[in-house]
């Protein structure tokens, strides 16, 4: 009989699984953006006195060695937050969402104060702009619906 629907596949269930393409786009992006800020974090390491000045504080001490594990704990937020987003966390998104914007006005400001065209400021730029990007990801229609989806029970 034509008028007679299929039954219902294991290949749909499988499909919900998976993470839209936007959001995996996102997770990569994110990883870039970890990578992004070690690689910043080591070239402070390898040119210490590049940021000497920006780095001292009033006591007339560097605080380069932490500002470098700064960094690195950035670096792993990064894949913290891909790693639940990947999973479909609304926590994580809006993590996303506030560590981009804190991370995009840092950036503005730091370039009006100090517009200098070096390495470290053409890494953050990058740095803001993959957040930039992620973001938009993570709120287009598809990304939506998978952040908004009903997550399935875990044994």
């Amino acid at each position: 009989m034509s008028g007679t629907a299929d039954p219902p596949t294991s290949a749909g269930s499988a499909e919900e699984l998976r993470p839209p393409r936007d959001v995996v786009l996102a997770v990569r992006l994110m990883y870039a953006g970890a990578a992004l800020t070690a690689l910043l974090g080591l070239l402070r390491v390898i040119d210490p006195d590049a940021y000497d000045d920006a780095l001292d504080t009033s006591s007339g001490t560097s605080a380069r060695g932490s500002y470098v594990a700064f960094l690195f704990v950035v670096a792993v937020i990064w894949l913290l937050v891909a790693r639940y987003c990947g999973r479909g966390s609304r926590r994580a998104r809006w993590s996303a969402t506030i560590f981009a914007v804190l991370y995009l006005a840092s950036v503005v400001g730091a370039l009006a104060l100090e517009p200098r065209l070096d390495l470290y400021n053409v890494v953050s730029v990058l740095i803001a702009v993959v957040a930039a990007a992620v973001v938009w990801l993570l709120y287009r229609p598809d990304s939506r619906r998978w952040f908004l989806r009903t997550h399935p029970p875990t044994s």
